[in-house]
């Protein structure tokens, strides 16, 4: 395998923004704020800059940051800082304070936190969703000075001439510390922890076991442009140069709502047996086209489960009832496994070489996949692995069982008896791409800048779909209500399989999350230009469609439209 791949391939087989981990709940968490109120306690009892670890996963956290400070008329302001998501100063809709508790709330966000002070921690819940503790501490002046090295520091690292990596390393300052974390949008990975990190005027270092890197670079000789320069270590060395960006505050930073997303998208609601739709775009017509990526999962998941539901296929099925010449491993790895990431199959086949780093699964075909799949060395213990390469296998399987391709599976028994007429696989040269490509959205990347479109061939099952607001919205009315022709493969599809915590749990393809009363299924996708996310609560009552033609994460947004109060 070549250093590129061994590279990729790495970065790839440990992280991931759906769920191979809680990381994806990272970008976008939370927003600032500024309100004014009459204090009732002292201004010294609160006055300051709070830093804490707020909780977003197993093992992942990010840092929420209060800055209170006391006018000259003694009114408190309040600023919100998440500095590991890149936003800082955004106001908030009321404060309080009452008999040393601190009450802020955020209507917009359907958010709030609680807490009280005792000597040099402000102790309390956030509650967005969920409730999660936190404990804020002071920052000395030792602390304080040291806020001149965070922000997010960016660099691209040149694996060949052709392939290269955006990498992200995003900085927080945390009393006596820091909390750092990396991105790689590219590879739809977001929140990375960094378990060691040291930032001084000359060097900077960090490691992360997580994914087995760690780099060290030096200040640039003109010292003026906040850039390191330095080696970054995976397996094998290749150059980086880090660079801080200039800190964006409230006014200048998209707010996180529908309207200032860069989103086209939907609530969906359902009450009295009635639908009704909230509709809302973003400078692209209503009807555009875009890349839902892995979403495409939950279609090929669907597939599965009608022929579950139908005793087509056993709930036993393994792939050497189709598949010749597997090992006995891999022979006896189930269909269900495959659809819930529990196959043990690595998240990319090992011979998957990126050619063209925009357009990564183009030239990737059958022979390869059933050559990688003979070839695979299955993890073991076999646990959770977010798997691309078990849903293109998933989906040639169910191809090989009804002798009929991947496309017109879908089309059949998806996309035309739900009218998403204007849904489709990105497949090269096939004539309904060419047909559609004038209604697909042109694609950006993280940094916005334009990226080409992803095509697909034998790995069209991990993410090909191509698909309009529109026709999500049927997709998911579907899924919230079924009709009685379609009940018994909804319920297979919304099974709970696998418990990866105490809150979340597998199905086949969909994500299903707990909160208390609430209970929602959900996934997310994303390519090299675009980022999707639907989501519904189990009580078929309201669901969320979220498209973007920019590949940054909309998660946690779908997120909080689903679970805000009814209106």
């Amino acid at each position: 395998m070549s250093k590129t791949m061994d590279l990729l391939n790495k970065l790839n087989d440990n992280i991931r923004i759906t769920f191979t981990s809680p990381l994806c709940f990272m970008k976008r968490f939370l927003l600032y704020f500024l309100v004014f109120v009459t204090p009732l306690v002292s201004a010294s009892d609160f006055a300051g800059i709070w830093r804490g670890e707020l909780e977003v996963g197993r093992g992942a956290s990010i840092v929420l940051g209060f800055d209170i400070n006391q006018d000259t008329d003694g009114e408190i302001s309040v600023f919100i800082d998440s500095p590991n998501q890149g936003m800082y100063d955004f106001p908030a809709s009321s404060v309080t304070v009452n008999n040393n508790q601190l009450t802020i709330k955020v209507d917009k966000l359907k958010a709030q936190f609680v807490g009280q002070v005792d000597d040099q921690v402000l102790s309390g819940e956030w509650q967005q969703g969920q409730a999660t503790p936190i404990k804020l501490t002071r920052l000395n002046n030792q602390d304080k000075q040291r806020l001149r090295f965070e922000g997010a520091y960016k660099g691209t690292l040149e694996i060949n001439s052709r392939t290269t990596l955006p990498l992200q390393l995003n900085i927080a300052v945390v009393a006596d510390g820091y909390l750092a974390t990396l991105d790689s949008p590219a590879q739809e990975s977001f929140g990375i922890p960094i378990n060691q990190i040291n930032i001084g005027d000359q060097q900077l270092t960090f490691s992360s076991s997580l994914i087995g890197a760690s780099y060290t670079g030096t200040l640039t000789k003109d010292g003026s442009s906040g850039c390191y320069q330095g080696q970054f270590s995976q397996g094998g060395q290749l150059p980086l140069t880090l660079c801080l960006e200039q800190t964006q505050t409230a006014s200048t930073q998209q707010q996180l709502d529908p309207a200032g997303f860069n989103v086209d998208g939907a609530v969906i609601t359902y009450n009295n047996d009635r639908w009704q739709i909230k509709r809302f775009t973003h400078q692209v017509p209503a009807d555009a086209q875009f890349e839902i990526g892995s979403v495409t999962k939950t279609m090929v998941a669907f597939l599965l489960a009608k022929d579950l539901a139908n005793g087509v296929l056993a709930s036993d099925a393994q792939l050497g009832n189709i598949w010749d010449e597997l090992s006995k491993p891999v022979s006896e790895i189930s269909l269900v496994s495959l659809a819930t990431h529990f196959s043990g199959l690595p998240r990319l086949p090992a011979n998957l070489d990126v050619d063209d780093d925009q357009n990564p699964y183009a030239d990737y075909h059958l022979n390869q996949l059933s050559d990688a799949l003979r070839d695979t060395d299955l993890a073991s213990p076999v646990g959770y692995q977010y798997s691309n390469f078990g849903y293109s296998v998933l989906a040639e399987t169910l191809v090989a069982f009804h002798h009929q391709s991947l496309d017109t599976l879908l089309t059949e028994s998806v996309f035309r008896p739900l009218n998403m007429n204007h849904s489709y696989l990105a497949l090269e040269n096939e004539e309904h791409v060419k047909a559609h490509i004038h209604a697909l959205a042109q694609g950006h990347r993280f940094d916005g800048d334009t990226t080409s479109h992803w095509y697909f061939d034998a790995m069209a099952g991990a993410g090909a779909v191509v698909s309009t607001v529109d026709d999500m919205v049927a997709y998911l009315k579907l899924m919230m209500q079924p009709p009685d022709s379609q009940t018994e493969t909804v319920a297979t599809v919304l099974a709970p399989r696998e418990s990866l915590s105490q809150q979340t749990q597998q199905a086949l393809g969909w994500l299903i999350q707990r909160n208390g009363q609430q209970e929602w299924a959900w996934h997310n996708g994303q390519t090299a230009g675009f980022t999707s996310y639907v989501g519904f609560t189990l009580d078929g009552r309201r669901g969320v469609v979220l498209l973007s033609n920019q590949a940054r994460p909309v998660t946690q947004l779908g997120q909080q439209l689903l679970l805000a109060p009814a209106d």
